[in-house]
């Protein structure tokens, strides 16, 4: 049986998964991208760990895709998806941004992949949107097609955000610091948890988030403000992308960030922030959103693409509909 490898390459992890056309990931191994030199690298070391030889790869890369030549954002690499198929003999190779990976993943995930925030009820089919602070801020999108449906990538991560309270003005200044454009990006991922706290507490000791998240626990206030802040703006972020997209069909929260919050993450301030967006707060109102809880959506999504994958001809990336 064809086996397809799957990655999902990102600004600080890469993991990695085979799975048969039409199944799920199994075999998934995480790889720390300090340890290794490249995806070349990962991608050896997954092989050689697991002794498996797959025919095909889906690889979701954080970065644009455009073209055969990759570069991810986050981290100074870049690869050929042409020189992965020959390094590691594959007969097709697909690459797609890693949040059009997990705008797949929406199409297949199952009820124990998700948690709701607030008032959920069912998918409808309507368009989707799905946002993630990781080392950057992912955001993509599912839209029906018919029978089945398109995985949009963006890079919505990147567009300019601004104050919208009078207490987030101090903080946006400082997190400007003297550059031209503040992006949701630079706020709402975990390099941006970081800037919030610095931002809050000016002549303060700066901490890594998940020194952040630990002394948040802990009960110590400042912490807790920075996290409440960074919900807030992620909910407001999520109603802009709802509007964006009038994504009736519901809001997904993926990323490491979000999920490693627990209980930090508070629901009312999410939901507050994501339906105040006058006029139109009764259609927010409306809009289910959902945390994604497994841990590998982006792989999922990967492995929803697979089958086409191995039954198109060798290949560098192809339109993202799911059949």
């Amino acid at each position: 049986m064809t086996s397809v490898l799957l990655a999902d390459i990102g600004g600080s992890t890469s993991r990695f998964a085979v799975c048969a056309p039409g199944g799920r990931p199994e075999r998934v191994v995480l790889v720390d991208n300090d340890t290794v030199s490249g995806p070349e690298a990962a991608i050896r070391r997954y092989l050689g760990q697991t002794g498996l030889h797959p025919q095909a790869a889906v690889l979701a890369v954080a970065g644009p895709i455009d073209g055969g030549e990759i570069r991810l954002t986050n981290r100074p690499w870049r690869f050929h998806v042409d020189q992965i198929a020959s390094q590691f003999d594959l007969a097709a190779v697909h690459a797609l941004n890693d949040f059009e990976a997990v705008a797949h993943a929406l199409a297949v995930l199952r009820e124990a992949d998700l948690r709701a925030l607030g008032r959920a009820g069912p998918p409808g089919r309507a368009p989707r949107a799905v946002l993630g602070p990781g080392t950057g801020l992912g955001v993509g999108a599912l839209v029906p097609n018919g029978e089945s449906w398109i995985a949009l990538a963006s890079e919505g991560g990147h567009m300019s955000f601004g104050p919208a309270a009078p207490d987030e003005r101090a903080v946006f200044e400082r997190l400007r610091n003297g550059s031209e454009l503040v992006t949701a990006e630079t706020a709402i991922s975990g390099p941006g948890l970081e800037r919030i706290y610095r931002a809050l507490n000016p002549f303060g000791i700066p901490l890594e988030a998940r020194a952040i998240v630990a002394q948040a626990r802990a009960g110590f206030a400042e912490a807790r403000s920075a996290i409440n802040l960074f919900v807030r703006l992620l909910g407001r972020f999520a109603g802009d992308m709802a509007l964006a997209l009038k994504a009736t069909g519901g809001v997904y929260i993926a990323g490491g960030v979000a999920f490693k919050l627990g209980p930090l993450f508070d629901v009312d301030i999410f939901r507050g922030a994501f339906e105040n967006h006058p006029p139109y707060h009764d259609l927010l109102a409306a809009i289910p959103t959902w945390l994604i809880t497994c841990t590998e959506p982006g792989l999922i999504g990967c492995a929803a693409v697979a089958e086409r994958v191995v039954t198109a001809p060798r290949i560098r990336q192809v339109a993202g509909v799911v059949e």
